[in-house]
C-alpha cells in the first residue's frame, strides 16, 4: 500500500505574507470600531503564529498567546460560547506547547464545556481529545480516559473526518492505558487499538493505519515481558504489526516514523532471537540478523542533528546485536550477515529486504553510494555460486525497473565487488552473475545488462 499524495508545506515566503496581510487587515479593524472582526482577527492571526515554523518558535507561540487572549476578552462566553471556546481551545493548545500542561488542561475543559449542547459535537470532542492528551502528560490516566471516553462517542463516523477524528481519539485512549505498564493496562490498550479499526481505512487515513500498527506492536512488545509464557507469541506478533506499519511508514513518506518503526522491529527480533538460544542456534541467529538489518536501516535515516537521542538509542541497540554475533562470527561484516540473512529466508522476504537496502544504498552521495553497493555485492558473491545467482537475479530485477542512474550504480557495484575478489571465488562468482542475467532477464534487456557490463570491463566466464 502506498503513500497519499500531500500538497507540499507552504513555503516561508508564502507563510510571512500570510501573516503580513493578517497583521495588515488587524490594523484595519480597530478593537474600538470593529470589535468583533477584530477578535475573529486576532484568532486567526493566533492560529497563524502558532503554526508558523518561522523565526523564534517560542517568541511565536508567546504571540500567538497575546492574540487568542485578546479574542478570548472580546468575544463573551455568555453571548459568544462557540468562538470563545474555540479561542480557548487554540489557546490551550499553545500552552501545552509551551509546557504549561495545567493550564492548558483548564482551558481544554473550559472549551469543552462551552461546546456543549450547542451542536458543535466534533469541537467539543476535539477539545476533549486534547484534555485527555494533556491529562495522559501529567499522568491523570483515569481522567485522561474519561475524557477520551466521552470524546470518541462525539465524533461523526459518517464523515471522513469523524471517523479519523474517532480512530485518533480511541489511539490515544489506548496510549493512555499503555502508560500505565500493567498487563490490564496494555490488554486495554490493545482493545482500544482493536476498536480504532472497525473505523480505520488505510486508504482515508494512511498515518492513522501505520500508527494504529506501530502502537500495537509497541504494546506487544511490552505484554511479551510481563507474561513470559506467552512472550514468543506476543513478539511474532509484534513482529508482524511493526512490519504492517512499514507498509506506510515508508522511507520516502515517512522517514521519522520509518526508522523508530525499523528500531522497534529490530528489538522484536532481537528478543526473539535471544529467546531461540542466540546467534549459536539457526533460529536465533535468523532473528538476530534481522534485527541488525533493521537497525541499520533506523540508524541511517536518523539525523544525528535533529535526532540525536534517537540516533544514540538506535545505534546502541545496533551495537548490541552485533556484538552478539561478534561473539559467534568474529569478524563477519555487517554487509556479509546481510548476505547471508538474505540467503536464508524465502523468496518473498528476501526480495523486500533486498530491495529495501538497494533504495537505501542507491540514494547515498558519492564515493560513498558507491563503495557500499560494492561491499554489498560482494558479500553475496561470496555466499557461493547458488545463492549467490538467487539473490543477483532478484537484485537485477529490482535494477531494471530503476531510474538510468541507480541501474548503472548497481551494475557497477556488482562488477567492483567482483573485482575484490579472485581466483575459483572469482570465477564462481562471474559464473552466478552470467547464469543470474540469463535467468532473471528476457530478449532486450538481457542483451542491453551484457552488454553493459562488458563496457565497463567484465568478461563473460
Amino acid at each position: 500500500m502506498g503513500n497519499v499524495a500531500s500538497e507540499a508545506p507552504p513555503s516561508h515566503t508564502d507563510l510571512r505574507g500570510a501573516i503580513k496581510a493578517l497583521e495588515d487587515q488587524l490594523a484595519n479593524a480597530p478593537r474600538s470600531v470593529r470589535p468583533y472582526e477584530h477578535a475573529a482577527i486576532c484568532y486567526r492571526l493566533g492560529l497563524a503564529y502558532a503554526e508558523s515554523p518561522v523565526d523564534s518558535r517560542e517568541g511565536n507561540l508567546r504571540k500567538a498567546l497575546a492574540c487568542f487572549d485578546t479574542a478570548a476578552g472580546i468575544f463573551d462566553p455568555r453571548f459568544d460560547p462557540v468562538e470563545h471556546a474555540r479561542v480557548l481551545n487554540a489557546a490551550g493548545a499553545v500552552h501545552r506547547a509551551l509546557g504549561d500542561r495545567r493550564k492548558a488542561a483548564e482551558l481544554f475543559e473550559k472549551a469543552g464545556a462551552l461546546f456543549e449542547g450547542r451542536e458543535r459535537d466534533d469541537e467539543r470532542a476535539a477539545a476533549l481529545n486534547n484534555l485527555g492528551l494533556v491529562r495522559a502528560e501529567l499522568g491523570e490516566i483515569e481522567p485522561a480516559v474519561a475524557a477520551f471516553d466521552t470524546a470518541a462517542d462525539l465524533f461523526d463516523t459518517s464523515s471522513p473526518d469523524g471517523r479519523r477524528g474517532r480512530v485518533a481519539t480511541l489511539h490515544n485512549r489506548g496510549q493512555a492505558h499503555a502508560a500505565l505498564g500493567t498487563e490490564d493496562g496494555l490488554e486495554a490498550a490493545l482493545a482500544d487499538y482493536e476498536f480504532a479499526q472497525a473505523d480505520l481505512d488505510a486508504d482515508e487515513a494512511p498515518y492513522h493505519y501505520g500508527l494504529m500498527h506501530h502502537s500495537v506492536g509497541v504494546a506487544c512488545s511490552a505484554l511479551a515481558n510481563l507474561r513470559p509464557a506467552e512472550r514468543t507469541r506476543l513478539l511474532e506478533e509484534a513482529v508482524a504489526a511493526f512490519e504492517e506499519s512499514l507498509t506506510v511508514f515508508t522511507r520516502l513518506g515517512f522517514p521519522f516514523q520509518h526508522a523508530l518503526a525499523k528500531h522497534n522491529l529490530g528489538l522484536a527480533h532481537a528478543a526473539l532471537g535471544a529467546a531461540h538460544g542466540g546467534a549459536g542456534t539457526e533460529q536465533g541467529l535468523l532473528h538476530l540478523r534481522r534485527a541488525l538489518a533493521s537497525f541499520e536501516d533506523g540508524v541511517a535515516l536518523l539525523d544525528t542533528r535533529v535526532h540525536a537521542d534517537a540516533w544514540k538509542q538506535a545505534f546502541a541497540s545496533l551495537s548490541r546485536v552485533e556484538q552478539d554475533l561478534e561473539a559467534v562470527f568474529p569478524g563477519k561484516t555487517r554487509a556479509a550477515h546481510f548476505a547471508a540473512l538474505l540467503a536464508s529466508v524465502d523468496d518473498k522476504e528476501m526480495g523486500r529486504l533486498l530491495r529495501e537496502r538497494l533504495l537505501g544504498l542507491l540514494v547515498l552521495p558519492e564515493p560513498r553510494r558507491r563503495s557500499v553497493v560494492a561491499e554489498a555485492a560482494m558479500a553475496v558473491a561470496q555466499l557461493g555460486r547458488e545463492p549467490a545467482e538467487r539473490i543477483i537475479e532478484a537484485e537485477l530485477r529490482f535494477l531494471i525497473e530503476q531510474p538510468t542512474e541507480f541501474q548503472d550504480v548497481g551494475m557497477r557495484g556488482r562488477f567492483d565487488g567482483h573485482q575484490q575478489l579472485h581466483g575459483e571465488e572469482r570465477e564462481e562468482a562471474d559464473r552466478a552473475l552470467d547464469v543470474a542475467i540469463g535467468e532473471a532477464l528476457q530478449g532486450p534487456q538481457r542483451i542491453l545488462v551484457r552488454d553493459f557490463f562488458y563496457s565497463i570491463g567484465w568478461e563473460r566466464p
